[in-house]
């Protein structure tokens, strides 16, 4: 019996001597767990020490530019153009789209007797309807052209956007309107033709073929549009310093539906010449850049490279020192048909050399001496300090050396108020003089170092120094 409980009780501790083993296993992975998290908190303060100690400051690499002078003003445009007006009532068909150039003698509008009112006015409203349609083979190169047109003007206003330039985005506005306007027109025209045919189906547009009023011809060659401002028939005589900020119109759009017009209501608007100007008053800075000139280029509406003729440029004003140029343009007129004011940038002149950021310039306050002072020992520049009765060698680092003064910064071992004296000479100074210079600091391999630069030109956040070498690496934002 006592056997039977000894076996018994050896094959429960057989059977529970695993569960003995359970609680280190644990241990031993709570103890790995802690390690792990140990080495990955190590790891991360390592990199976050490492990131707060890392190099944050910004360079650039000196190189070859330009910076090209510019200024800017507005113009106004004048054409030689006149608007064409009803001088009785009735109902307008127009021939040709805006835009168009026509011969002298061209049959553009007809205005007919308004006799059959309610039926072309439902005939109008039945081609709307069924515009989609209408064949616009007659019409897809010009279709073709106004979309490329659309385009041209976005991508130059995306290319020239800036966030206060809302200039460029008016001219993108009246571009766009422009565009708009004349796709409108052939549409119109389009619809005329089909509108006549119905007529003629119902023997109603024969009728009318007798009863014309008048049939309007051009009575000279040109661009026709149909837009206007109240401004057309104006010359440049006309125009004073005051016209751009008085001026309170803006280009009005018609439609060339076949609809009922009133007398003395605008039919089209007529360039007559391919020569239009652009005029301008100037101050006498900007006058003397023409002086002399003959053709010159610039930039129109922030986007149109152009190119004209100085026509004349004259003294407006003794007193207050304006003056009236005017530019001759002699092609193109039909691009810039509903521009009456436009922002024009001219270039001056280009300045070339090693071209920096205006960030990289600093103020530096440098202690100055007779360049006689410097003195040289053993290859090293420097100057004679006298302590009592003694002469010592002090090593400078000069900066520059011009004008017979030369330039540097004060090392640890020289003080302000330090007696030198002239080398092979009894003359004595202090040091103390100093002189605000503009620099830049410069890290070529590992090494800072400040070097007084000259600045011939600076303009539009650059400027062209003269005191560094091509492909310095020059520090960005310093402030000392």
């Amino acid at each position: 019996m006592s056997e039977y409980r000894n076996n018994r009780r050896g094959r429960a501790n057989r059977q529970t001597a695993p569960k003995r083993t359970r609680p280190r296993q644990e241990k031993s992975r709570i103890r790995f767990t802690y390690l792990l998290a140990g080495i990955i908190i190590v790891y991360l303060v390592a990199q976050f020490v490492m990131f707060m100690q890392r190099d944050t400051t910004n360079y650039i690499v000196a190189k070859q530019g330009d910076i090209v002078e510019t200024f800017s003003t507005k113009g106004v445009v004048i054409r030689s153009e006149q608007l064409v007006t009803a001088h009785e009532d009735g109902i307008v068909q127009y021939y040709y789209p805006g835009g168009k150039e026509l011969q002298k003698n061209t049959l553009v509008c007809t205005l007919l007797d308004d006799y059959y009112g309610e039926i072309l006015d439902e005939r109008i409203n039945e081609i709307y309807a069924q515009i989609q349609d209408v064949d616009t083979g007659e019409y897809e190169d010009a279709f073709e052209s106004l979309d490329e047109d659309i385009a041209s003007s976005i991508a130059s206003y995306l290319r020239s956007r800036s966030t206060n330039n809302y200039d460029a985005l008016y001219n993108l506005q009246g571009d766009l309107q422009s565009a708009v306007s004349k796709r409108k027109d052939m549409y119109s025209l389009m619809s005329n033709t089909k509108v006549t045919a119905l007529l003629q189906q119902q023997g109603v547009y024969s009728q009318e073929q007798n009863k014309v009023i008048s049939n309007m011809y051009l009575q000279e060659g040109g661009v026709i549009d149909y837009s206007y401002d109240k401004y057309e028939g104006w010359n440049v005589d006309q125009i004073g310093p005051d016209f751009i900020e008085n001026y309170d119109s803006h280009y009005n759009y018609f439609e060339i539906n076949m609809q009922k017009v009133e007398q003395g209501t605008p039919l089209y608007r007529l360039v007559s010449s391919q020569v239009w100007y652009i005029v301008m008053y100037l101050d006498e800075s900007q006058a003397e850049y023409f002086s002399g000139e003959e053709h010159i280029s610039f930039i129109y509406n922030s986007s149109q490279k152009l190119s004209g003729y100085v026509d004349t440029l004259e003294e407006y004003d003794p007193e207050g020192g304006t003056y009236k140029l005017v530019i001759k343009m002699t092609t193109r007129v039909q691009d810039f048909m509903t521009d009456r004011i436009a922002d024009i940038v001219f270039t001056k002149n280009s300045h070339s050399g090693i071209k920096i950021s205006d960030s990289c310039l600093v103020e530096q306050d440098c202690y100055v001496l007779p360049k006689d002072y410097v003195a040289e020992s053993n290859g090293y520049t420097g100057v004679l300090a006298i302590s009592g009765e003694e002469v010592r060698f002090v090593n400078l680092d000069i900066l520059l050396t011009d004008d017979g003064l030369s330039y540097f910064m004060l090392p640890p071992d020289l003080l302000p108020g330090t007696l030198i004296q002239k080398p092979n000479s009894s003359d004595r100074m202090t040091v103390g003089q100093t002189f605000t210079v503009s620099g830049v600091y410069v890290v070529n391999g590992g090494y800072e170092e400040f070097k007084i630069v000259s600045i011939s030109y600076r303009s539009q956040g650059y400027a062209i120094v003269e005191g560094i070498e091509m492909y310095d690496r020059v520090k960005v934002g310093v402030s000392k």
